[in-house]
């Protein structure tokens, strides 16, 4: 990377020292690289061509509505994602997640900023990370949509709203099918501080849309608790 450092920048260096293998063809690393070769990162496609003109979702055609949108009504204005669960962006999203790779939030939050640079969505009082239920979170020891917010609010100057809760412990939704991932979270969000999102527009951060039931009941609670609106970012779309 050519950009000057940022305090984030060094403290994930001190952190987590740099490998000097790309962490998925596993060759040599140069000075400009992080983490995975700029092969590999090129290889990282932004998802392209007719969407799900609320949840982004590629279509075969200029519908304007996917099925799942247009049988399902997400509290959430628009929903996008930078690329396709799949190849290396499934494999560094993985680590991040289920092996401590903390600061693998660097490159995909590069790649939420990205996205988040070439839409034409309106300015955001807040970012809000999809948050972990406690117990989840002392488990993994982070939250990665937290990580993510936090990235995409040093690059943006956006502040993070933290009060939004996960109150009730649910299975792991990678386990259930659609209607199953729905009943799961259902009242399992809710806000602290609303006096804070009364009339504001929001930007909810999470690392995968898959469903849309996790985002989309994030943005009920929000909604249900003042916010304008709220807009989702993904880096993956399942």
């Amino acid at each position: 990377m050519n950009e000057k450092k940022t305090v984030w920048d060094t403290f994930l260096d001190i952190l987590f020292p740099p490998s000097p293998y790309c962490l998925t063809c596993k060759s040599t690393l140069t000075a400009a690289d992080f983490i995975i070769c700029s092969n590999c990162r090129n290889k990282i496609e932004p998802i392209k061509g007719a969407l799900c003109n609320k949840c982004g979702k590629p279509l075969p055609d200029d519908s304007a509505l996917c099925y799942d949108c247009i049988s399902t009504d997400y509290d959430f204005i628009k929903a996008r994602s930078y690329g396709i669960y799949s190849g290396i962006l499934k494999k560094l999203i993985y680590e991040f997640k289920y092996r401590g790779r903390q600061e693998i939030a660097e490159i995909l939050g590069r790649l939420i900023y990205d996205l988040f640079a070439a839409l034409s969505w309106p300015n955001f009082d807040y970012i809000v990370p999809v948050p972990l239920h406690p117990q989840r979170q002392r488990e993994r020891g982070f939250n990665q949509s937290y990580l993510l917010g936090k990235f995409l609010s040093s690059k943006t100057n956006i502040p993070i709203f933290a009060g939004l809760k996960r109150i009730k412990p649910t299975k792991h939704q990678t386990l259930l099918d659609k209607q199953l991932r729905y009943k799961n979270l259902a009242g399992a969000f809710a806000v602290n501080s609303k006096d804070k999102i009364y009339g504001k527009t929001l930007l909810l951060i999470d690392d995968v849309y898959t469903t849309g039931a996790t985002t989309g009941e994030c943005s009920k609670a929000l909604i249900e608790s003042g916010a304008k609106g709220v807009y989702v970012l993904t880096c993956a779309r399942g």
